[in-house]
């Protein structure tokens, strides 16, 4: 599983729910665009706030742990 296929499952996790669309918005300020494939850049875009953003979904996935375990993005990876 490469590295934009875990950010990819982490987001699809966070807009599961209302719930946690809130926790990630109070930790974020804001929400990650979602990848299209009508938009060329919507890939760039989402990564561009993911890299912005990366405390806050270092904490989101901490919080979050034990349904994003195989999603974790270890400094390794």
């Amino acid at each position: 599983m490469g590295l934009l296929r875990k950010l990819y499952n982490i987001i699809i996790h966070i807009r599961s729910s209302a719930n946690y669309i809130k926790e990630f918005k109070t930790l974020a300020e804001r929400i990650i665009p979602f990848n299209n494939w009508i938009r060329w850049n919507s890939w760039y875009l989402m990564l561009v706030i993911a890299i912005k953003k990366a405390g806050a979904i270092d904490t989101y996935l901490k919080n979050n742990f034990t349904s994003l375990k195989k999603d974790y993005l270890y400094p390794s990876n």
